[in-house]
């Protein structure tokens, strides 16, 4: 009997579950040249790619995120755009526009084998 007390107190010990569900939609200007974006979690140099898209432009969207670190890979070469960080909560929506073109926007480059 005791075994079964201590499996049930274990049990109620467990952290919840994230809910991810939360929602990151992305306006892309790039001047029609399509490009990839990853999304990536953490911060580069200690980051992996979640999941990858393809635009020429428009809206992008990334959903059923967890709460956490991310921020975009956007390029199709080794040397690619890179966003600052965000850190988002569960349960929340968020937006961002982004520009890419050669020379100036809102994002920095990086080396690719560098994230």
């Amino acid at each position: 009997m005791s075994r079964s007390v201590l499996l049930a107190l274990g049990l109620t010990l467990l952290p919840a579950a994230q809910a991810c569900d939360t929602t990151w939609d992305i306006t892309l200007v790039t001047f029609g040249e399509g490009v990839s974006i990853e999304l990536r979690a953490g911060s580069p140099g200690t980051s992996r790619v979640l999941a990858t898209r393809q635009s020429s432009g428009g809206h992008v969207v990334f959903s059923n995120l967890c709460a956490g670190d991310y921020f975009l890979a956007i390029g199709n070469n080794e040397t690619v755009n890179v966003t600052p960080v965000r850190t988002f909560e569960d349960g929340a929506d968020y937006q961002s526009r982004i520009t890419v073109q050669t020379g100036s926007g809102n994002v920095s480059t990086r080396s690719r084998s560098s994230l």
